[in-house]
């Protein structure tokens, strides 16, 4: 009993100095539940991060100004006793970019909390200006951390991370295991600077070697060289490192960062990554431009319900646009509605998939919806109403998406982002190196379109709907260039290239194999049959 007693003074302490006056009975009601469910809290390491998951919890319930109430001290025990068992656990959902958790960085506490204002689609014009510090900031962080890990496995060979502003107060200096982070920026033709909160410095990039990756107007790279009369002469440039997901897990807590309606991660829940294990032969579909007008593309898509329904039955069919191959003038919504209804109906006829498998259809750039900016809104209701009267498990997303599949985090984008940074990019990758390319780009920026307003128009208020920060497992980016597959720390980035032209090929992705086999590439040749 004393023993109890003291564990309640030392959790009530603990919660006052990090700014929660709990009442003493709520803390023995903690106490006991605890207890009962055999905590060891005598262990330093189980009692502090028992206490880090109670004021996580209590920050997520804004009780700013408010009292503590039982209600809130329920719900701080099941986060805390059942993460990832909780009422709104899901085996598979689609989340709406609309729906994503918009969040922000809190400097005091060093962790990332719900933000209270709602993003709105007419911004002021100061959210533009804050766009670009959260995405400074997000890569700074990751920066520091991976220099403060090099600086603790070899302090001889540590690397020095410096702002523009201390190049400002030097007349010269010579750059060696110092880099300078910042944005790239053409202010004239052919003049490229880098820029930071803190100030601008022009760049002399006749000698400069680059990295893997592209590096486009506001790409975020870390640069050295010789600094002088004002111009930085680039010796080398490189992107900035990518952390991985674990890294960067500790910085959001119990917060559900990813989205759905689950209050904490489904990716901590071991229900559900034993029912993935248990279903080993499971996987998800992806195709893009999937253009319904295509002679041949309801012909080819039979083949493939047939193949699937001969087997294990995919998780989902992750449909992407643009879903018309040509403009049809005023009757595009008609003949749209009309070629959905016959997809439909062809799907239903195989009773297997269409009633265990999901289907998602995310729109393209010229699908009929929101104007040429992201994110886009789903389909019309118009178009898409008879489909879901057909289809049992159907949904329509928006561009982007994302999709939680048991443990696993999926993010879906379709936009050609490929060809934008090619043709934006200072250093110019050979064609085999262009997936490894786009894959260090957008881990390293930690950003689904990391390039200027006027190449990828976005809506400022709703930037955050690109981050990919944690890092997801899967990263489908559909872009009209040739089909590709590669990862980077423990991320897979794919692109399943266009359906509708050559041999009609797609990628599967199966969530329990290691990342060197979770996409296989697959085609439906001539001969109508399904090849891996």
């Amino acid at each position: 009993m004393a023993n109890a007693d003291r564990i309640k003074k030392k959790l009530q302490n603990a919660l006052k100095l990090n700014g929660f006056n709990v009442r003493s009975a709520f803390c023995s009601h903690l106490i006991d539940t605890f207890l009962e469910a055999n905590i060891d809290l005598n262990s330093a390491d189980v009692f502090e991060e028992t206490i880090k998951n109670i004021c996580t919890s209590l920050e997520q319930q804004c009780l700013s100004g408010h009292s503590i109430e039982k209600e809130h001290i329920d719900k701080t025990i099941e986060v805390c006793l059942h993460s990832g068992y909780e009422h709104n656990e899901t085996v598979f959902s689609v989340i709406r970019a609309f729906d994503f958790p918009k969040l922000y960085y809190n400097q005091d506490r060093k962790i990332y909390l719900p933000d209270p204002k709602k993003s709105k689609l007419l911004a002021d014009a100061n959210v533009k200006a804050k766009m670009f510090l959260d995405r400074y900031s997000s890569v700074l962080q990751r920066t520091k951390r991976t220099f403060a890990q090099t600086l603790l496995n070899d302090e001889r060979n540590h690397l020095k991370l410096q702002t523009v502003d201390y190049l400002l107060t030097l007349s010269e200096v010579q750059l060696d295991r110092t880099l300078i982070l910042g944005s790239l920026l053409q202010i004239a033709e052919g003049k490229y600077y880098i820029e930071d909160p803190t100030g601008i410095v022009e760049l002399d990039l006749v000698h400069a070697k680059y990295h893997p990756g592209f590096y486009a107007e506001n790409i975020f790279v870390l640069v050295n060289g010789f600094y002088e009369d004002k111009i930085l002469h680039v010796s080398t440039m490189i992107l900035p490192p990518g952390e991985d997901h674990l890294a960067s897990r500790h910085t959001f807590g119990n917060l559900n960062y990813f989205g759905g309606p689950s209050d904490v991660p489904l990716k901590d829940s071991k229900k559900l990554k034993n029912t993935m294990l248990e279903n080993k032969d499971k996987m998800l579909v992806f195709l893009s431009d999937v253009w319904l007008d295509h002679p041949q593309v309801f012909e080819k898509l039979e083949k493939l319900f047939e193949q699937m329904e001969s087997f294990v039955p995919p998780v989902a069919f992750v449909f992407m646009g643009n879903f018309l191959c040509e403009s049809h003038g005023c009757e595009m919504m008609s003949i749209l509605k009309k070629l959905f209804k016959r997809l439909a109906e062809i799907i239903v006829k195989y009773s297997v998939i269409s009633n265990v498998s999901h289907f998602v259809f995310v729109p393209g750039s010229t699908d009929p919806c929101t104007p040429h900016i992201l994110p886009r809104l789903e389909l019309p209701n118009y178009v898409t109403a008879d489909v879901k009267k057909i289809l049992p498990n159907v949904t329509f997303a928006t561009n982007p998406c994302r999709i939680q599949y048991c443990t696993k985090e999926i993010v879906v984008l379709r936009s050609d982002i490929l060809a934008k940074m090619l043709q934006g990019s200072l250093h110019k990758p050979i064609r085999e190196e262009i997936p490894k390319c786009l894959t260090r780009t957008i881990i390293s920026q930690g950003h689904l379109t990391p390039l200027s307003l006027n190449a990828s128009t976005v809506h400022w208020d709703f930037d955050y709907c690109f981050s990919l920060y944690p890092l997801p497992d899967l990263v489908v980016v559909g872009d009209r260039s040739e089909a590709f597959k590669d990862h980077y720390k423990s991320s897979i980035v794919m692109n399943p290239g266009q359906f509708c032209s050559g041999d009609f090929s797609f990628k599967m992705y199966y969530p329990t194999n290691s990342i060197e086999e979770a996409i296989v590439d697959c085609c439906i040749d001539v001969n109508d049959a399904m090849e891996d």
